[in-house]
């Protein structure tokens, strides 16, 4: 059985977990921008395959291999960091529930 909390003690959770999420996405944003700095900077040396006429890519496109070998880090540190901010979303929206059924 699990602990039944108070209502303040639940909206010291939340508090918690809202600034968990904030954090998390903060750092998300961040880490997307890199990623954007890195397409971008690949395509200015190397060029887009296409002549630039799509504006998104293809990961499974062999024209693409070389922006995706040269971007896999920072897009596996992104995509890590995404799926940390969505679990802590869904967190953050557990407590809210919770909030609710114990007032």
């Amino acid at each position: 059985m699990s602990k039944k909390f108070t209502y303040e003690e639940i909206m010291g959770q939340i508090a918690e977990a809202a600034i968990d999420f904030q954090l998390a996405e903060i750092k998300r944003n961040s880490l997307k921008r890199e990623l954007s700095d890195m397409y971008a900077t690949y395509f200015r040396a190397h060029g887009r395959p296409g002549n630039g006429e799509r504006t998104r890519f293809d990961f499974e496109d062999p024209a693409y291999e070389g922006v995706v070998r040269f971007t896999e880090g920072a897009y596996g540190r992104w995509y890590d960091q995404r799926a940390l901010t969505t679990k802590l979303k869904r967190r953050l929206r557990t407590l809210v529930e919770r909030m609710g059924r114990a007032q």
